[in-house]
């Protein structure tokens, strides 16, 4: 199941775009998607972007050789 993370990112139109876009681009890179921009109050935006976030599940087993490598000092690679 994908789960997805969501922020949003608050505007002044008189701004201009450029800000609009290089902050949309900034994150973008970091795998934000803009899936929506409103208009709120007057002159302001507000830009809605997610991304999905990667959730494992615990390996218990891994858990376990990582906690007794700790406890000896020893390495798996070994």
């Amino acid at each position: 199941m994908k789960k997805y993370e969501t922020k949003y990112l608050a505007f002044k139109v008189e701004e201009g775009p450029k800000v609009v876009i290089d902050n949309l681009n900034t994150e973008g890179k970091e795998g934000w998607k803009l899936e929506t921009i409103m208009v709120v109050g007057e002159g302001q935006l507000i830009a809605f972007v997610t991304r999905e976030i990667d959730i494992q599940a615990p390996d218990p087993e891994k858990s376990k050789k990582d906690s007794i490598s700790k406890l000896w000092g020893g390495s798996e690679d070994a």
